[in-house]
This record gives structure tokens, C-alpha cells and sequence, in this order.
């Protein structure tokens, strides 16, 4: 579980603002990559170096376009989870661009006869869910394989909305699963203890088969506050990673979890002052930011880092369902894996957190606020997820979306 949080006072949180309005009056300066400056687990000490921080051209850009030596994790990761070869992992990982734009086309395309897409386990194919024999014909002639379903995705947001209403256990979690037309609800044993579980299950009960109930070993929790690593607290004591690095145009920012700057006021990196807290969401979301104040100690790069790689990011198109992910996070590294479902909702300790991603992709304590990305495309923030071993039965995590972090904010990512 999490060390003791120090938090700050309800006065100076700042609730559903934006960036704009926070730094007003501020003069702060251009904003500077901090991921290739912090110590990455498994990286050198050294910091502030040009070798921590390599340029890094990259082949293209589009959710497969990796660096080489994360598109090996990359692949390993689909060719584990997935039962398949790394040659046929890899194919799946290089047909990942044209199965994104597609799914993007057709979502919009679609409308309401749309169940949602998601890539097939056996097959790699791009599956649709649609809800009527004409948009089954126009999956099909967009390349794309139709599932006619009976729900379609408003009527599965209608469940997922009414579970956020009524669930508040700790160790639970549900997501529209568009694979099974219903919403998935993972319950930890933690959860199945809670004197409250019997009569919630009952609720579910009820839906019939558009709630599908799964069990789980694992609890769920906030990951960060397990000592020194990227970005710390003036003391030591709190320490979370950084996301992605931000810009108003004139303003300097580092993207990270809510949770973590909730708790921290003041960030180092060990050696100097980053900045402050400047903007929290949590919970409800998870996402914080910080301001830098000294650019010119930095060195500002659209890429986010792992040992002595970098990972470029040049946009933040989102993959859909069953698509390889990875993420950097100063505990565990770089890992990778698969998107489960998106606008989860997980109950914390400290309450309900919504939208978020949900993934197989191993993150522990210390990672949270650290980047999810596919290829050069960023894809989220790690808020939490299962506490211990990440190879133990119904292991997942959860990120906070990119997307909607740039949408409140008015932030965007440096290029």
C-alpha cells in the first residue's frame, strides 16, 4: 500500500481548471523533457547527460513505431499474452497503423449502430461490433470483420453509467468489454470481503447477461510513494514518475498522476527543484501537473525514456482494444502488453476514478504518473492497479487517457 500521503490543504487544490487560468500572471519557461533527465529503473545514475538523452529518429510515425528495442518488448508481450510466434506478433504489431485508422473511420462512421472495435485474439483481424445488417456491410467494405451484437455501445455506456452510480467498494473495477457486448466487473477478494458485496452483486445480478462478473486474487491501489526515484518530493520521502512533457506554447509543464501531486506541493529530481504542483485531479480523474521553473537546466524532448532509449512521441492517437501498449515508469521500467478495455471505472481506497485505460501491462509502486504509449503515440498516465507480482492470474492496470488530459488543460505535448 501506499506510505503516508502529506497532503495539501482543500483550499489550494485546484478542481476542473485550466492551465491557463492556473499560471496566470506566472512567467514560466519553455517546458523541458524530464524523462530523459530523471533515472529510469535500471538506468545509470547519471543525470542530466547528453548519453541520458539520445535523439532518436524514428521510421515513421503511427502507433507502431516503436524504437527497436521496445519493439522487441512489444512483441514479446503479444506473442505471451497472445499464445502466438514473435513472427506473428510482429505482423500484428506492423498491421496496428491501418487497423487504427480504420477503427478511428468507422467509430465516426458508424454513429449509433456501432458496439464498439476491438483487435481479435485468434485472428489479428479488426473486429466491429454493430447492432444492424447495413453497418455490418459497411465494416466489411471498409476491410474490417462485423459482429452483429444486440447492444450497442450507448446501451452498454447506459450499464457502465448506472454501475458508477452505485458501485463505491474498494478492490472493484468495470469497463464496456466490447469483445463480449457487455460490462466486465472485476471483483478482488478484497472486495468479496466488504460487508456491502453481497447486496451489489445481487444489483448485478440483474442485469442479465450485459454485466459479466469476474473474480480476482488481486487488490487494487494507487502506485507511487516507495522512495527516491524520478521526480521527488523536496524531502525524499514521496516519489512518482512523469508522464509526458507539455506546453501551453509559452508555459512549461510535466504531466503526472493526480494522485502524486495531490500529496507533493514541491518536485525535485533528486538534485534540483522541478517545480510545483499546479493542477490536480483526483479522484473522480487522475492527473496532475507541475510547473517547471527552470527550463534552461533541462533539455526539452518530445520522447519519453527508458535506461539510456528514447521513445519518441509525436501524437496521441488511440489504439483500440487488444492492441499492444507499452509504458515507462521508474519502477519497473519499460513493459508491455495489451489494452483491455477503455472507460473503466476503479475504486481506490480513496475513492472512484473514471474513463480510464485498462491493460495487462505490468506497473508497480513508484510507477504511477509515468507514460502509457503505443509506438510514437501516447496513450495515457498510470494511475493503479494490481498490487504485487505481475504475472499472478487477473493481473491489470489502469491509465489515465492522454487525450482527456489535453482536452481540460488545454495543454499540448511538445513536438
Amino acid at each position: 500500500m501506499p506510505t503516508p500521503r502529506h497532503r495539501r490543504s482543500p483550499s489550494a487544490r485546484r478542481r476542473n481548471v485550466t492551465i491557463s487560468s492556473v499560471v496566470a500572471g506566472a512567467v514560466a519557461a519553455a517546458l523541458a523533457a524530464f524523462m530523459a533527465t530523471a533515472p529510469t529503473a535500471g538506468a545509470s545514475d547519471k543525470t542530466g547527460t547528453d548519453a541520458a538523452r539520445p535523439a532518436v529518429a524514428s521510421a515513421g510515425t503511427g502507433p507502431a513505431a516503436y524504437t527497436a528495442e521496445v519493439r522487441k518488448l512489444a512483441i514479446a508481450a503479444l506473442a505471451t499474452q497472445l499464445g502466438i510466434s514473435e513472427e506473428q506478433a510482429a505482423a500484428r504489431l506492423d498491421q496496428l497503423d491501418s487497423r487504427t485508422k480504420t477503427a478511428v473511420s468507422l467509430q465516426s462512421a458508424l454513429g449509433d449502430s456501432s458496439a464498439g472495435t476491438w483487435i481479435s485474439k485468434t485472428t489479428g483481424e479488426l473486429m466491429v461490433g454493430v447492432t444492424d445488417q447495413k453497418a455490418a456491410d459497411a465494416v466489411q467494405a471498409a476491410g474490417a470483420t462485423p459482429k452483429l451484437v444486440s447492444r450497442g455501445m450507448n446501451d452498454l455506456q447506459q450499464v457502465k453509467t448506472q454501475l458508477d452510480a452505485i458501485g463505491r467498494i474498494p478492490g472493484t473495477s468495470w469497463a464496456v468489454d466490447p469483445s463480449s457486448n457487455a460490462v466486465t466487473v472485476q471483483v478482488s477478494q478484497e472486495a468479496a470481503a466488504d460487508p456491502r458485496a453481497d447486496a451489489w452483486l445481487d444489483k448485478l445480478e440483474g442485469y442479465g447477461d450485459a454485466v459479466n462478473v469476474q473474480r480476482t486474487a488481486a487488490s487494487f491501489t494507487t502506485q507511487a510513494f516507495f522512495g527516491g526515484q524520478a521526480i521527488l518530493s523536496e524531502d525524499g520521502a514521496g516519489r512518482c514518475s512523469s508522464a509526458f512533457n507539455a506546453t501551453t506554447g509559452q508555459d512549461a509543464f510535466i504531466i503526472t498522476a493526480g494522485h502524486c501531486t495531490d500529496a507533493i506541493d514541491t518536485w525535485t529530481d533528486g538534485q534540483q527543484v522541478i517545480g510545483e504542483s499546479a493542477l490536480t485531479q483526483f479522484p473522480g480523474n487522475d492527473y496532475g501537473v507541475i510547473r517547471v521553473d527552470d527550463a534552461q537546466a533541462l533539455d526539452p524532448q518530445p520522447a519519453v525514456i527508458n535506461q539510456d532509449q528514447a521513445q519518441p512521441i509525436s501524437g496521441t492517437t488511440q489504439v483500440p482494444v487488444g492492441s499492444a501498449v507499452c509504458k515507462t515508469g521508474s519502477t519497473t521500467g519499460t513493459t508491455c502488453g495489451v489494452v483491455q478495455a477503455f472507460d473503466t471505472t476503479v475504486v481506490y481506497p480513496e475513492g472512484a476514478v473514471q474513463g480510464l485505460i485498462q491493460t495487462d501491462v505490468c506497473s508497480q509502486p513508484g510507477d504511477s504518473g509515468g507514460a502509457l504509449f503505443a509506438g510514437d503515440q501516447g496513450q495515457g498516465i498510470v494511475s493503479g492497479g494490481s498490487l504485487g507480482d505481475c504475472d499472478i492470474p487477473g493481473f491489470v492496470s489502469f491509465f489515465q487517457p492522454i487525450n482527456e488530459v489535453l482536452e481540460d488543460t488545454g495543454l499540448q505535448l511538445i513536438q
